[in-house]
């Protein structure tokens, strides 16, 4: 399991380096991610995107994503969009972290 951070602005400027560091840790075989989305200052469509694909990714490497610590605009965003129906959110790391080790 790993725990990606990201920080700044998630955009169309950003978004393909986001999407590189998703996708080198589900080669590797890292497909049980925590994306921290904590400092994220802003989220576009792009980054949108990018975070649906490395969900996508995971699971069809057997693994998942989970997201933790998005706050305000962000995490209205995401629920706006359906993000938090389609993968587990978490207020914190550590909760999203624990949640892979509890059963279903």
């Amino acid at each position: 399991m790993t725990v990606i951070s990201v920080q700044g602005k998630l955009d169309a400027t950003t978004a393909q380096e986001a999407t590189a560091c998703f996708d080198k840790e589900i080669e590797a075989g890292d497909v049980k991610l925590v994306i921290d989305l904590g400092a994220v200052t802003y989220i576009s469509s792009a980054g949108i995107r990018a975070v649906l694909a490395a969900a996508q990714n995971a699971r069809s490497a057997g693994g998942d994503v989970r997201l933790a610590g998005a706050e305000g605009n962000i995490q209205r965003t995401l629920e706006m969009v359906g993000f938090t129906r389609m993968m587990a959110a978490f207020d914190s790391t550590d909760g999203a972290v624990a949640s892979y080790s509890s059963p279903k």
